[in-house]
């Protein structure tokens, strides 16, 4: 009798139990979840991302409306976030919670994005004759850039790619101030300002005295080249400005170089004419012409000096030796007494003008 009555208090107590498990009448009388919260972390780089984690109790999941137009919502599992991209600007973000019974509870949020001014604009510049090319780097510049040439008025500015460049053609030689505005992507702008130089062409005849013209020489192995008000206007030579070639230690293939607009045309004259005031008859002059970029293209002529401390004209006679104007010979090169060392001594020291192609 005990065992039997045991086996029915067993019964009678599984049987509640069941009832009591498949009882869910407490999601249908359970409140609403609390209000949402939400939790922005925004980039400081100015790319607009946002990451939102939305929190509430009683909430079994979480739709956001981003306040920027956007009409789906996306739809957040609690301890989970989404990300959204933004403008700069002020949002109002509306987090929906829901309830396991379907019951919701509605929240708005104040949302500010505010992009930081960019840092550490760098402008590089080259130019060819009287096209100036202009690029630019920023941190913190993900809309690019803006670029004022400032030849004109009421400029209307020319936009500029990060890891790009733009380039514009002056209608005059002149100094110019180009302005570059580095752009966040919202208000805030960083901008710098550099002049510039626009020279004209640089041909033969060079003379050295046209002020828009560049008369760039560029020196190796020890030689070095100015333009400098002429000390010696005399006899062939009166000119104002001249050219002048010290030839110092260490190399003995110490030379100078510069690079003409374009290539020399050697269809019809097939000399060069130069004026030279040298310290010493003798004085061995080599005249180099490359290609530009490729010096295996190239063609050159020696002439002595005949006279000491008086003008001359010298004559490098290429008739014969330059026939393709494929080369395109573009730089002129000046060596003294190729092959000797120079010491800096007005005995390594030379005047030069009046650069000519002619017959």
């Amino acid at each position: 009798m005990k065992v039997l009555a045991m086996l029915l208090l067993i019964g009678v107590m599984a049987g509640c139990s069941v009832k009591e498990n498949n009882d869910i009448s407490f999601v249908q009388t359970a409140g609403a979840p609390t209000d949402g919260a939400a939790l922005f972390n925004i980039t400081t780089d100015n790319s607009g991302l946002v990451t939102i984690t939305p929190g509430g109790a009683g909430a079994a999941s979480f739709d956001i409306l981003f306040g920027d137009g956007t009409t789906a919502p996306a739809n957040v599992l609690p301890g989970k976030n989404t990300t959204h991209v933004y403008k700069e600007g002020s949002y109002n973000v509306k987090i929906t919670s829901n309830g396991i019974n379907g019951k919701k509870t509605e929240s708005m949020h104040k949302l500010d994005v505010v992009f930081r001014a960019p840092e550490e604009l760098k402008v590089n510049t080259s130019s060819d004759v009287h096209k100036l090319t202009v690029s630019a780097t920023a941190l913190y510049a993900p809309a690019g850039f803006q670029v004022f040439f400032g030849e004109t008025q009421n400029e209307q500015p020319a936009a500029l790619a990060a890891g790009g460049s733009v380039s514009y053609t002056y209608a005059n030689a002149g100094s110019y101030n180009v302005k570059v505005v580095a752009l966040s992507g919202g208000a805030a702008t960083t901008s710098s300002t550099q002049s510039v130089k626009i020279y004209d062409s640089l041909l033969l005849p060079m003379t050295f005295e046209v002020p828009t013209v560049n008369y760039n020489w560029g020196d190796f192995g020890g030689s070095m080249t100015t333009v400098i008000p002429n000390p010696q206007r005399n006899g062939i030579n009166t000119s104002a400005t001249v050219g002048k070639i010290v030839k110092g230690p260490p190399e003995v293939w110490a030379g100078n170089y510069i690079v003409l607009s374009k290539p020399l045309d050697f269809s019809v004259n097939k000399k060069i004419r130069v004026k030279v005031f040298a310290p010493r008859a003798g004085m061995r002059i080599w005249l180099q012409l490359e290609r530009s970029g490729d010096n295996s293209f190239k063609e050159s002529k020696e002439v002595a000096t005949t006279k000491a401390n008086m003008w001359e004209e010298l004559t490098f006679d290429f008739t014969g030796v330059i026939n393709d104007n494929s080369k395109r010979l573009q730089n002129i090169l000046f060596f003294l007494d190729d092959g000797t060392k120079g010491d800096g001594s007005p005995n390594y020291t030379i005047l030069f003008d009046d650069i000519l192609l002619t017959n």
